[in-house]
């Protein structure tokens, strides 16, 4: 039966309801665009994009904040005193995700936003919007779903993604002021809703014909050291990072050069890269999108100086940062960051995002003007989704839920009897295909470990900074290589799906979030107390996983759903 959780939407059931997966018939899309009616297949081949950002920044103006007397940027309810503006005795703080709780913010750093872009062509219409939450659930996306179809928008699919900040305001509802106490406002979410549907029409409504750019190019390469680790790292064995930059750029037609790479007026620039926005560190206190700020700003509107010392011209329009296969925590995580001259900041500070968005920033425009990006006067648009029902099985989980931290469905249990292992909950959830020209898209409704999406075990490593030597960095319970699956992996099969793409993409965080992906010959919970203890060695991603059927069944759904082909 379903039923929800502190108000949540209960959506229609999925088409496989949750059902075991042996006795489960093989994905069959609920939508695929272009086919299905409404989105027949057209002669029209001429690709539109436009684009708009959104601000959903709090109102700090009216916030009620507090005195950290500690300097532990945590508010300590018993000793810290707050300012309560409506007089009913109640911190209500703008609370920060990411890290612990009791983290609320006390100003602003840079804007956090709703940035999106429609495509169309033909009878067929996307739009993604990319928010700078640390995540956001299927129900809110339903609900905004719902109200744009009401208006009778001329849309077929929607697909929401979050930037996984560790700086913004919480939207998931585990970062309140305490363990349990929930982290969110239903004001700002409501108002957060309204807001994404305001940059989605703004997006349909600046829709024009439009060519595309594509770029890519590998962190390790481009730095001048050869150094992944200058921008990001692994905290979780074995040390696989996908440290590929995957850009979009989408021009308005007619005003760039096919031989001019970079020309032209600039509609959206989308930049796909796996790496936790975690940089300004536990400590800080200011909402910031991190280091997706400089990186889309360096994009938008340049650099005063870049590493030899010249200005470097902004491309204009929306930049969308979409942040990749993150899931063993791939960011700032042993790290050395350079200044251009060389000199070393520290990773986890307001230096140290600034500095690595800025530079890959650079290296996106390097790229886009490059002799390496291609453009194409126009692009195809395809999609194909599915919903299903994924067990949760993880304790914390239950926890959360029964004290209303959560604001989301849950289905498939007697929620008049406890919950156990003999009467778990499922909830709902999605993974969408989607073709842009010569870019193919997989979407992750959670933090997808690299290794599942590109693999890298077997020699020469080429996913693990420094070689095949760094593969496994010492510590306990470390996992045994020799069960590491062979491929193909979700990169191979995409790749293999479209032979003619020249891009493959992970979208992390998109239509849902549902924690951490991992692989199986690495699962490990701890004996006792598992999700709520850690396992000796590196294993806290598991405590913030659904559990371990969770991630096999949407890699299958993942899988079966790259294979599908039209009947």
């Amino acid at each position: 039966m379903p039923a929800g959780v502190d108000g949540g939407v209960d959506a229609a059931p999925p088409s496989d309801a949750g059902a075991p997966d042996a006795q489960e018939p093989a994905v069959e899309p609920d939508l695929a665009c272009p086919g299905a009616t409404g989105c027949e297949t057209s002669d029209d081949v001429q690709l539109q994009a436009g684009a708009a950002s959104v601000e959903i920044t709090p109102d700090m103006e009216v916030a009620e904040t507090f005195t950290d007397l500690n300097g532990n940027a945590t508010w300590d309810a018993l000793d810290e005193p707050f300012d309560d503006r409506n007089g009913d005795g109640v911190f209500q703080g703008e609370w920060i995700a990411g890290f612990g709780n009791g983290r609320a913010a006390d100003g602003v750093h840079d804007p956090l936003w709703a940035r999106a872009v429609a495509l169309r062509t033909g009878n067929t219409t996307v739009a993604l919007v990319v928010l700078d939450t640390v995540g956001y659930f299927i129900d809110e996306m339903d609900e905004i779903r719902a109200d744009l179809s009401d208006e009778g928008l001329d849309l077929d699919h929607l697909a929401v993604a979050a930037t996984h900040t560790h700086q913004g305001r919480d939207t998931v509802g585990i970062w309140g002021a305490s363990i349990g106490d929930s982290g969110l406002s239903p004001a700002f979410m409501q108002r957060t809703r309204e807001r994404v549907a305001q940059a989605v029409r703004e997006a349909l409504r600046a829709l024009r014909p439009a060519n595309i750019e594509y770029a890519a190019f590998r962190l390790g390469e481009v730095d001048p050291d050869g150094d992944t680790n200058r921008y990001i790292g692994d905290n979780r064995h074995p040390n696989i990072v996908d440290d590929e930059v995957r850009v979009l750029r989408l021009i308005e037609a007619g005003t760039g050069t096919a031989d001019s790479p970079g020309s032209g007026t600039t509609i959206a620039t989308l930049v796909n890269l796996a790496g936790h926005p975690e940089y300004l560190g536990s400590e800080n206190r200011r909402l910031s999108s991190d280091y997706p700020f400089w990186l889309r700003q360096t994009v938008e509107v340049g650099l005063d100086a870049g590493p030899d010392g010249a200005p470097v011209p902004g491309l204009g329009g929306v930049c969308i940062f979409v942040n990749g296969a993150v899931g063993a925590q791939i960011g700032p995580n042993h790290i050395h960051p350079r200044l251009w001259d060389g000199t070393e900041v520290v990773g986890r500070s307001l230096q140290g995002g600034q500095t690595v968005g800025t530079q890959v920033g650079h290296y996106v425009l390097e790229a886009l003007r490059g002799a390496g990006a291609t453009t194409e006067e126009t692009a195809s648009i395809g999609f194909r989704t599915v919903r299903f029902r994924v067990v949760v099985e993880n304790t914390r989980y239950h926890i959360a839920g029964q004290q209303h931290l959560f604001d989301r469905g849950l289905y498939d249990y007697d929620d008049t009897r406890p919950i156990n292992r003999l009467n778990l909950p499922s909830v709902e959830t999605a993974v969408t295909v989607l073709d842009i020209g010569a870019a193919t898209m997989l979407t992750a409704p959670g933090e997808l470990d690299p290794a599942e999406f590109v693999g890298g075990y077997e020699a020469p490593c080429p996913y693990t900074p420094g070689g095949c030597e760094n593969l496994l960095f010492g510590g306990e319970n470390l996992p045994d290589l020799s069960r590491a699956p062979e491929g193909p992996f979700l990169r191979e099969r995409l790749a293999s799906r479209r032979p003619e793409a020249a891009q493959v993409w992970l979208l992390g965080l998109t239509d849902d979030y549902l924690g951490y992906f991992l692989p199986e010959f690495d699962y490990e919970l701890a004996g006792g107390l598992p999700y709520i203890a850690e396992a000796p060695g590196q294993h806290y991603e598991e405590t913030n996983s659904v559990g371990a059927q969770g991630w096999p069944r949407i890699r299958r759904k993942m899988q079966e759903l790259i294979e599908w082909r039209p009947r």
